[in-house]
């Protein structure tokens, strides 16, 4: 047996239990992120996705059992309604800031 035979036998041994195969992740949940991903992507605290869900005001969620799930286009949306312009501060009107 070469080399590539004997790589391609021990490939089809290797059973699923094995700890180095890497799984692909379930089609199912592609485009959804748990909340850890989230607030690593933030770049913020797990905690702080979780206070922003107490007080309303994070991106909307899927609660499936115990597992949180944040659709990445539900989440794309929310930031855009975040988005602010920014307003430069208003000036009172008769107020040079000079005294007389």
């Amino acid at each position: 047996m070469n080399a590539l035979q004997i790589t391609s036998t021990q490939e089809l041994s290797t059973t699923p239990s094995d700890p180095q195969i890497n799984l692909p992740a379930p089609l199912l949940l592609d485009g959804f992120l748990r909340r850890a991903e989230l607030a690593h992507q933030f770049g913020l605290s797990p905690r702080t996705i979780d206070r922003w869900e107490a007080l309303r005001i994070g991106p909307p969620r899927v609660s499936v059992g115990r597992t949180i799930l944040y659709n990445m286009q539900s989440v794309r949306e929310w930031l855009v309604a975040q988005e602010r312009q920014s307003v430069p501060a208003k000036r009172r009107r008769g107020f040079s800031g000079v005294k007389p």
